[in-house]
């Protein structure tokens, strides 16, 4: 009896830790853009600039704005930029399920109609973000200038490493569970509170820390999980997804997106990664103006660790657009 008086203790003490530990958090980084309701629950999103150009930036799975680094800011000096967290993640409320590419592309077109109205847009998907992106232009094409995909995940890459004999990566729902409770307890903040789970991304120590309180966080976390539950359906969806031929397309596609400091011990992660490089060459199927681009040595976010590189395609993906116009414009007239 008295060792179950000492776990309850234990727990509360826990608990209330945790409590006043998340709301130090959100007091030290409040949300630094708007909330914008997309039919019962609120995205938060920030915008920089406002250019003629509308550049959408769309995060990997489990991921948000702070992940972008100090690009979006960057694209806002000749464009209008926006970045935002899907619903559940980052500052954003959290959604209904399920957390599938047609919903998010769904909540993302509520959420421009409000920020950039009737106004066609450059999407930039990163990882898995890129399946919302290309769902985001199969249901709005006129609404859609052009694709640039970073180290996007093409949803055959699954079934590669199958008929490779490679086990694909994937977190147990068992696991991200557990993870969930002990955060609600004050546990894994004491486990993170030596070193910064972040310490590998090139990112300011502040926003590290940053992205450190959100992670910690049970919805966060929840969130995270809801969206990786809707793998396989989303797999089925991006399969059966038509090519776009004249649809501007700029894919940068990383050497290293799995490094060996991140695989699991006797990981094959060299063969992953080349699968990851050959698998690739199928988005060059998605349209006649696609493009992919190899970036030896590179991991996967190419985002933070080189985004001169992203930039530059950004830039390419305006430039090829512009031309698209000019050549509609010409034929109509």
């Amino acid at each position: 009896m008295t060792f179950l008086y000492i776990a309850a203790a234990t727990l509360l003490v826990g608990f209330l830790f945790e409590a006043v530990a998340r709301r130090w958090d959100r007091k030290r980084w409040p949300r630094p853009g708007r909330q914008v309701d997309v039919g019962g629950h609120g995205l938060h999103a920030r915008v920089f600039g406002d250019g003629e150009r509308v550049i959408v930036f769309e995060a990997d799975e489990g991921a948000w704005s702070t992940h972008w680094g100090r690009l979006p800011e960057e694209l806002g000096k000749i464009a209008t930029s926006v970045v935002y967290d899907r619903a559940g993640l980052g500052w954003s409320e959290g959604g209904p399920p399920p957390r599938d590419v047609e919903t998010l592309a769904r909540e993302l077109h509520h959420l421009l109609q409000q920020l950039a109205p009737g106004r066609p847009v450059i999407l930039v998907g990163h990882g898995t973000g890129a399946g919302v992106a290309r769902t985001y232009a199969h249901r709005y094409p006129f609404e859609t200038s052009a694709l640039v995909l970073v180290d996007p995940m093409h949803e055959g890459f699954g079934d590669l490493l199958r008929r490779e004999q490679v086990t694909p990566l994937k977190p147990s729902a068992l696991g991200m569970g557990l993870a969930s409770l002990l955060g609600r307890f004050g546990v894994l903040r004491l486990m993170n509170a030596r070193q910064s789970p972040n310490e590998h991304l090139p990112l300011p120590a502040p926003l590290r820390a940053e992205l450190d309180a959100h992670e910690l966080a049970p919805g966060v976390r929840r969130a995270a999980a809801a969206e990786m539950e809707c793998e396989a359906q989303n797999v089925e969806y991006l399969s059966g997804l038509p090519a776009t031929p004249e649809l501007p397309i700029r894919a940068l596609i990383s050497t290293e997106t799995l490094p060996a400091s991140e695989a699991p011990a006797d990981y094959p992660h060299e063969t992953y990664n080349r699968l990851w490089t050959e698998q690739s060459a199928a988005f060059l199927e998605l349209s006649r103006r696609a493009q992919r681009v190899i970036l030896e040595g590179s991991g996967h976010q190419l985002q933070l660790e080189r985004p001169e590189i992203v930039l530059e395609a950004i830039l390419e993906a305006i430039g090829e657009v512009e031309e698209v116009e000019a050549l509609r414009a010409a034929e109509e007239s």
